[in-house]
């Protein structure tokens, strides 16, 4: 192996955990608490910025360790199929901006509509009792995952835009 290869895993594996880190610590930096659970934060951005410059394997790894994390530092174990629901598959679909780097809009909401059904399936599947009496399950695990899901993506996506359209890229 050339030692240019070696710098650029290197850098690569480095970025990475520099980018897990940010995404934990900007996790407990809570912008607004939900009223039903959740909170809005900026935890996704430096995961959208490792699958946008790195590529999806990057961005995949990178949510599959926030993910593990976040399921260490915070747990809601009801289930093996709940865990990978609401920690393991919607932190891997992050590493799906990677192949958007040309369309950022468009990968965000591929990735949004993605997690989205992760969260919704985990929430009708497992969470069901939460739901009051009168409103079907699947229409309040959706709008209330909705509200938790979407509109962070959304600030991301804002901040993500201005960095793409500032002169210099990355």
């Amino acid at each position: 192996m050339n030692p240019h290869e070696n710098i650029r895993r290197t850098r690569l594996i480095t970025e990475t955990a520099v980018s897990v880190a940010l995404a934990i610590f900007l996790g407990f930096i809570r912008l607004y608490r939900l009223p039903w659970g959740g909170a809005l934060s900026l935890k996704l951005l430096p995961l959208i910025y490792l699958a946008f410059k790195h590529g999806p394997k990057a961005g995949m790894a990178g949510g599959l360790l926030t993910g593990l994390i976040t399921l260490i530092l915070d747990p809601v174990i009801l289930h093996p199929v709940q865990v990978l629901l609401d920690y393991g598959f919607p932190y891997i679909a992050l590493g799906i901006l990677g192949w958007f780097p040309a369309w950022p809009r468009l990968g965000i909401a591929v990735t949004s509509v993605i997690r989205l059904l992760c969260h919704v399936l985990s929430g009708v599947i497992y969470f069901s009792a939460y739901a009051p009496p009168q409103m079907n399950d699947q229409v309040y695990h959706f709008l209330s995952d909705s509200f938790g899901l979407t509109f962070p993506f959304l600030l991301n996506d804002c901040c993500i835009t201005a960095v793409l359209l500032s002169p210099k890229r990355f």
